[in-house]
């Protein structure tokens, strides 16, 4: 559960970088997408998808780890991560 929870923190923090996050979403659209660079034969067309699959996993690792393990951002709700748009009345 705290994996998890990381990595909501992470996806809701409006300082990490949106790179990463676009990096991971298109990361999980490319390996679900049935288009692939090599089609999707035996062993051979896998590759791509593993690698790809691979690649973001790691990333995530390293980069979700920091908000599992920070005091701060453990403490601190979820909500707090989320900016506050003030809305106006007219």
């Amino acid at each position: 559960m705290g994996r998890l929870r990381a990595l909501v923190r992470y996806f809701r923090d409006p300082s990490a970088s949106i790179f990463g996050k676009l990096f991971v979403l298109l990361a999980v659209v490319y390996v679900v997408c049935p288009v692939d660079l090599i089609p999707d034969v035996p062993i051979v067309g896998w590759l791509d998808d593993l690698g790809v699959a691979s690649l973001a996993m790691a990333f995530l690792a390293r980069t979700v780890a920091r908000y599992r393990h920070d005091p701060a951002l453990i403490d601190a709700p979820l909500e707090a991560a989320m900016p506050v748009v003030p809305v106006r009345s007219r």
